[in-house]
């Protein structure tokens, strides 16, 4: 966790301390519930990660600044990764099945649905850094494949290695290794057949995230024979990512259409940041430039229905992002009716109720602003 001193509050001028406060701790609360809710699950997971993000809500009362979705991505993801870990490792996540094998110490004293019983056993340590090691080496070896490691893959790659939950000693060489040519990668000791499937499942999402290059499937191919994975399956495995990846970004495609139409009015402004950083979260890179220049043209979203054929959780993850984003500025309850009319509008273009969604985000946020004010309350 980053901590410096916070720069002027939000809000009009004249605003109370302990209210200013508050409206930070919101603008968190709304980067927070886009991440939970991009994850792929669901509003469900909101009140796990509101929890394991305790400290970072009582540094932001404070007056101190930490990594954000507006400002440091990359940081804010990794941190954010980490939190969700035990709860909902992240749909979309490079070897997010691997870590689902308990394949990390995360959710170890400090996590809330707990793999384990007690503090985790030597066993148990080695298990995760032996797996964790072979999941970070296949993923580099992946990126490396069709040249340098750029700057997302290696956020991806950090966000794998703090899902592990390893010690600083055992997970500090895993961030800075080189990568191994995959023919001299070494498969050791016992890879249960879900890990192995979550290992070339990982692999996949990775190549298809800026689409599938010859090279990267070799070191897939590679990677497969090393681990006795049938030939069959890796296709289905292939298949599925690719079906997964075109849904993705219609999905995230239409977060950014809904975050522009209910923030119109605030672009330039952290309208445009939002959808901005939410296209870079959601909408694989492969086809993420699009949508990105529309959203720095400030061209107008208008709704045509475009993303009706999407499913019933998908609706949902759209109309709560888009009301998380609402929310960042700490909107009156003037603004509030103004961006709920908006938001209904998106929710009758997908053909769905905007109320569940609202209910959601909302009722999360109130649980966690509650025991922040009450002890504001008594002076």
């Amino acid at each position: 966790m980053t901590l410096a001193p916070y720069g002027p509050p939000p809000g009009p001028a004249g605003t109370d301390p302990k209210t200013a406060a508050l409206g930070r701790l919101i603008a968190t609360l709304a980067e927070d519930a886009i991440f939970g809710l991009a994850s792929g699950g669901g509003a469900g997971v909101l009140e796990g990660l509101g929890k394991r993000r305790g400290e970072a809500y009582q540094a932001v009362l404070g007056g101190h600044r930490l990594n954000t979705m507006s400002g440091e991505l990359d940081h804010w993801v990794v941190e954010m990764t980490r939190a969700i870990v035990p709860i909902f490792p992240p749909a979309l996540m490079p070897m997010g099945d691997v870590i689902r094998e308990r394949v990390t110490l995360e959710a170890g004293a400090r996590g809330l649905r707990s793999f384990f019983s007690s503090k985790p056993s030597e066993k148990d340590v080695l298990r995760v850094k032996r797996l964790g090691t072979l999941a970070t080496r296949i993923l580099r070896a992946v990126f490396v494949a069709d040249g340098p490691i750029d700057d997302e893959e290696n956020r991806a790659i950090a966000t794998v290695v703090a899902a592990l939950g390893l010690p600083d000693e055992d997970a500090k060489p895993l961030f800075a290794e080189a990568p191994i040519p995959v023919e001299q990668l070494d498969v050791y000791g016992d890879v249960d057949a879900a890990v192995a499937k979550g290992l070339l499942r990982g692999a996949w999402l990775a190549s298809a995230w800026d689409t599938i290059d010859p090279r990267e499937e070799h070191v897939i191919r590679v990677v497969s024979n090393k681990l006795n994975f049938a030939a069959m399956e890796l296709e289905v495995l292939r298949n599925e990512v690719v079906k997964l990846i075109d849904v993705r970004r219609n999905v995230g495609s239409a977060c950014v259409d809904a975050i522009r139409f209910l923030l119109s009015d605030r672009m330039p402004g952290h309208g445009v940041t939002l959808a901005a950083k939410t296209g870079q979260l959601m909408i694989p890179k492969r086809y993420r430039d699009e949508v990105m220049a529309q959203v720095g043209h400030g061209a107008k979203v208008t709704l045509a229905k475009r993303y009706t054929a999407l499913g019933n959780e998908d609706k949902e993850t759209v109309l709560g992002i888009a009301w998380a984003a609402s929310l960042y500025e700490d909107p009156s309850l003037g603004r509030r009716a103004l961006l709920r009319a908006r938001h209904d509008r998106v929710a009758a273009d997908l053909g769905a109720d905007g109320v569940k969604a609202r209910h959601a985000i909302d009722e999360w946020v109130a649980d966690v602003l509650a025991p922040a004010a009450f002890p504001m309350g008594g002076d």
